[in-house]
């Protein structure tokens, strides 16, 4: 090898190296930069939010009834395939058709489906655990309120019912994930089934979340839904602890349309609707995105418009301590008051597009 050749070898090594070096120092700098950009930009929404006075449309006293119905010990943690999955899935249905719902399942209110599960104790580690093949069943319920205008496309509201089961003699009740979302599901439909929207709404309470999104997929992989012929994903998924009176909106990001949307609806609400936890980490640095992060994130995949409404993580997350004692019921309510004053404003938005 010639010496005008060893020295362009080491020339490019030793810009190799350089590079690694720079990279290595200069990443968490720069992570830890943008991270704390995020952290300010948040922090001001906070400090910025004014909160309008408490409403009062949704049945409080059956919020409270659906949720500690849900995460009754009998319901046995609402596991997929389990009795008290089972049980959930059929009460559902039957509240379902109670308040008036249209059948839009591919079996009345149910769309069964196989499951594949994966578990990991405390959090769920998604796509990162094995998974492995069962031969428990699952059941996504399904049902529709025509609207004012059934041509148009209809907005999809969605809560997943299922949680993680029993796991070594202790039950994982899943007050705050999800009994929250679904009894609001439910409350919604109630309202808007006697206060009709323009838009179609189809109310879907999704099993098998925890193992994967499985419901959400479900969906589409079985065509029960095609994503051209929905208007909107609205996504509900723990919404009843109170950590400094902030509920979460995920998706403003995405759909910088949705902006002024919550900004007109910080005015209607009595907590502090923070748009954040939507950006990638080349924006935001090491701050959670919640982007995938329960079944929104399947409807965003098949590039339908969506909004994820949702509390931080606490302590009690996923952990046998989710129990409907820990539900801030104040904080709850006017949480489900905000959602439905969402999507009033979404319904005329969308009218005038």
């Amino acid at each position: 090898m010639s010496i005008i050749k060893r020295l362009y070898l080491a020339g490019i090594s030793a810009l190799v190296i350089a590079a690694i070096l720079l990279y290595t120092l200069a990443w968490p700098a720069w992570q830890q930069a943008l991270t704390n950009n995020e952290s300010a930009r948040l922090a001001q929404l906070i400090a910025s939010a004014e909160l309008a006075p408490a409403q009062s449309r949704l049945n409080q006293s059956q919020l409270l009834a659906d949720l500690n119905w849900l995460a009754h010990p009998d319901r046995q943690g609402r596991k997929p395939g389990t009795a008290g999955g089972i049980a959930a899935r059929s009460w559902l249905a039957e509240q379902f058709a109670d308040i008036g719902l249209q059948p839009a399942g591919s079996d009345g209110y149910l769309q069964p489906f196989s499951v594949e599960q994966h578990f990991v104790l405390g959090r769920w580690l998604r796509g990162k655990n094995a998974t492995i093949a069962a031969l428990d069943n699952a059941a996504n319920v399904l049902g529709v309120l025509p609207g004012l205008n059934p041509e148009l496309k209809p907005i999809v509201l969605t809560a997943h019912y299922d949680h993680l089961g029993m796991h070594e003699d202790k039950l994982f009740a899943g007050a705050d994930d999800n009994a929250s979302g679904v009894a609001t599901l439910l409350e919604l439909a109630r309202y808007f089934n006697e206060n009709p929207t323009a838009h179609p709404l189809l109310f879907v309470a999704l099993d098998a979340e925890e193992g994967g999104l499985q419901g959400a997929v479900a969906l589409f992989k079985h065509q029960l839904l095609e994503p051209e012929q929905l208007a909107f994903n609205v996504n509900m998924d723990m919404l009843s602890r109170d950590t400094d009176q902030l509920l979460f909106a995920v998706g403003s990001y995405q759909h910088p349309w949705l902006t002024p949307l919550l900004q007109q609806l910080q005015q209607q609400s009595a907590v502090k609707v923070i748009a954040g936890h939507d950006r990638p980490w080349y924006r935001a640095g090491k701050t959670q995105d919640w982007t995938l992060s329960s079944d929104h994130g399947v409807f965003h995949k098949h590039k339908v418009p969506f909004i994820y409404f949702g509390v931080a993580d606490h302590a009690d997350y996923h952990t046998s301590r989710d129990t409907a004692a820990k539900v801030d019921s104040d904080f709850y309510f006017q949480v489900s008051e905000t959602i439905l004053s969402f999507i009033v404003l979404l319904d005329q938005q969308l009218s005038q597009q």
